[in-house]
């Protein structure tokens, strides 16, 4: 029975024109590798990938000429991950790295598929400041936030610049890691710890460059960074701020500054719960204890930090 039902449904595919086939197409790439072979000519692969990028992946690599791809990174330049590394041009990945979306699109950094050899200062910094990268915190964008996280590890350090690094501090979360040691300069730290709140660069600032201010500002852009704050830097006021903006950070809190004040913050978060190993004995009360064991749904983690 079941090989009826595919001996006619292969039919009622074939059946279709090549104008429904493109329609099909157009608002799903990965149809056309069900687009029958007889079809699949020249002409009608570069339409295809004209009404959707995607649709490259699944045309045959004897058919994919520099036309074809050039059609298929304007319309999506997610598209250069499925174009011959032979066909792959300065010109070409230019017109990827560059692409932009006038509606809410599916935005991925393609840096990563532009060979190394190709990889020039305009086309790096054209990724780096890519307005799609700020775009992604706009409810209605979709963004895969860890290719973006992963970004600047692509540049070769040969052309990480000042300049560079700085525009990418700016404008990648994570950016910092990726910065060569001898250009984490105190500007270029301070912005990058300023840039998310969602990750913590705190981690990759140099030991030297670690000020009480610039450990302040970092608990205040995301409490979890005092894990990363030098014992000899934290102060009770820090700590308190610490779980001011993210309850979890009392595990990284000294017990000498832990106050009934703070222990009760940090429980009534909201975000993350900190278990109560990390409350002194002589702080826990009936009322911090039933806080402590309240819905555990509402246990969350914004400890975003890479190794």
């Amino acid at each position: 029975m079941r090989r009826i039902v595919n001996i006619v449904m292969e039919k009622i595919f074939n059946q279709k024109t090549p104008e429904q086939w493109l329609d099909v197409v157009g608002r799903k790439g990965g149809a056309f590798k069900d687009v029958p072979k007889k079809l699949k000519t020249p002409e009608f692969c570069l339409a295809a990938v004209q009404k959707n990028g995607g649709a490259l992946k699944y045309v045959p690599e004897e058919l994919k000429t520099s036309e074809i791809c050039l059609a298929a990174v304007q319309d999506w330049a997610g598209a250069l991950a499925f174009v011959p590394e032979g066909l792959k041009t300065p010109e070409l990945c230019l017109t990827a790295v560059q692409k932009t979306y006038t509606k809410p699109h599916v935005y991925r950094p393609v840096l990563e598929f532009v060979p190394e050899e190709l990889k020039t200062a305009e086309i790096c910094l054209a990724a780096v400041q890519h307005p799609g990268l700020r775009e992604y915190q706009r409810p209605g964008y979709i963004i895969m936030s860890h290719s973006v996280s992963q970004l600047f590890s692509h540049v070769p350090n040969a052309l990480k610049t000042p300049e560079l690094c700085l525009i990418a501090v700016q404008n990648i979360p994570n950016a910092l890691k990726y910065v060569p040691e001898e250009l984490r300069t105190a500007e270029i730290c301070l912005v990058a710890v300023c840039s998310d709140p969602n990750f913590i660069p705190l981690q990759y600032v140099p030991e030297a460059l670690k000020t009480p201010e610039l450990c302040l500002l970092a608990v205040q852009q995301n409490g979890y960074a005092l894990i990363d704050v030098p014992e000899s830097l934290k102060t009770q006021e820090m700590c308190l701020v610490a779980v001011q903006y993210g309850g979890g950070a009392l595990e990284y809190v000294p017990d000498d500054f832990k106050t009934a004040e703070m222990c009760l913050v940090a429980l009534q978060d909201g975000d993350i719960i900190p278990p109560l190993e990390h409350v002194p004995e002589k702080f826990k009360t009936a009322e911090l204890c039933l806080i402590a064991v309240r819905d555990p749904c509402l246990h969350s983690n914004r400890l975003h930090r890479s190794s």
